[in-house]
């Protein structure tokens, strides 16, 4: 889960965005290949929050937002 402060610099909560995890439950055959790559059957425990497309579709939300207030509100 991401949680963003009152006090976090928007590069922070940008990292927060693109950094962050959530759980994620493998079946027994992805467990055991992740195992097998890293030698920790937990390696496959989390997912990322947000792929690079949805990445993508903040930042063009928030280029929007931009550009329809940048006069103000």
């Amino acid at each position: 889960m991401i949680q963003i402060m009152d006090d976090d610099f928007p590069i922070t909560v940008a990292d927060k965005i693109i950094h962050g995890v959530k759980p994620y439950n493998p079946t027994p055959a992805m467990r055991m290949l992740a195992k097998a790559i890293t030698g920790n059957e937990s390696a496959s425990d989390t997912q990322d929050m947000f792929d690079l497309e949805e990445i993508k579709e903040i930042a063009d939300y928030l280029m929007v937002y931009y550009n329809s207030h940048q006069n103000g509100d």
